[in-house]
Formats: C-alpha cells, structure tokens, sequence
C-alpha cells in the first residue's frame, strides 16, 4: 500500500513540477503557460528524451546506419511517416543517440520535450547551451519558448506563429493539432478565440 500512495505522490509532485516549469517560462517570454503545455503534448507527448530524425532528409545510407545502430543498441524506436522517433530509456542513451547524430552529420533531427531541431546548435552553442542540455526539461522548454516568442514576432498571427514553430507556415495542419490540446485544457468559460494563444501583452 506505501509502494502505491508514494507512486500517486511521485506522480503529482511531478506534475507540479512541469506546471511549474511551464508557468515560469511562459511568464518570462509572455507566452500562455498551457500553449506551451500543448506544444509539448503534440511533439513529444511529454516524453524529455525522445529524439525524432527527419526521415525524408536522410539518405538510405544515412537511414541503414541509424537503423544498425538502434538494433545493436536495443534503443526503442518507430519510423512514421516522416519521422524516425527514437525512444531512450535515460539520458546516457539519449547523449548517445544525440552524439551519434551530431558526428555523422544527420541533417535534422529533434531533441526533448518541445523537440528543438538541431539546426540551432549554433545560436545555442553561442550562449553556452549544448544539444545535449536540451535533454533538460527547464532548458528545453524555455528554448522553445524563445523559438516560439521569435515566431511571433515574425508572423504575429497565432496559426502562422504555430505552425513556423513547426517549421513551414503555410500548408501545415500543426495549428489544429496544438489548438486541439490546448482545447482540453481550458477551463468552462474559457474559449481558444480569446488570448490564451497570443503572446500576453
């Protein structure tokens, strides 16, 4: 009985952190805690060390090695329609997978909660921030948060500013997706016509 009482505890502290982690950082960047929520839900399903790998930017080759690897490594993973989404058990594998990626030169690929895709590794690498920090929950949500916030200023709309955190703006039924999350978790009175997507003025 202890064992199932200190799980449920586990299990709400947990929770709580998470609020917290998207509360403070939706403050600093004026973003709505539970758009980022949503975000994270649509990428990674809350998931901190799951790596996605660009399927269509990958060569058979690149696609065979990874593959090789993964079964040598008995790694968790399933390939989509666009993705290779790689499953890690903990950190030491996901450094791994990350490492692995990196040194071969994979084109793109994803990283943690909010899936930040290393084609900012530069910009990160300038402020000190390393792709495998990104396998922290507080870094990673408050790097996309950064994205995010930049998106806005770009596109200012709310499904233009969504879908370029995805990557192409038109064209990109990602909006729906994040819109969809975001609707379960609004409260009676609310509606996801108002303010909870723009940024908080």
């Amino acid at each position: 009985m202890k064992k199932v009482w200190f799980a449920i505890l586990f299990l709400i502290l947990s929770v709580q952190l998470y609020a917290n982690l998207w509360t403070r950082s939706g403050q600093a960047y004026g973003i709505e805690p539970r758009l980022l929520y949503a975000i994270s839900k649509v990428e990674s399903n809350l998931r901190p060390l799951v790596i996605s790998v660009n399927y269509k930017k990958i060569t058979r080759a690149q696609q065979n090695k990874l593959y090789s690897m993964l079964r040598q490594k008995n790694i968790p993973h399933d390939t989509y329609t666009k993705v290779i989404q790689i499953d890690n058990q903990n950190k030491s594998q996901a450094k791994e997978v990350i490492a692995f990626l990196d040194n071969n030169r994979y084109p793109s690929f994803d990283i943690g909660l909010m899936q930040i895709n290393n084609i900012h590794k530069s910009s990160l690498a300038s402020r000190g921030i390393s792709l495998n920090a990104l396998l922290e929950e507080e870094t990673n949500i408050n790097i996309a948060s950064g994205i995010l916030w930049e998106c806005y200023k770009k596109h200012g709309t709310n499904n233009k500013a969504i879908n370029a955190y995805n990557g192409k703006v038109v064209g990109n039924a990602y909006y729906s997706k994040v819109s969809a999350e975001l609707s379960k978790l609004l409260l009676p009175h609310e509606s996801s016509s108002k303010r909870l997507f723009y940024r908080i003025s």
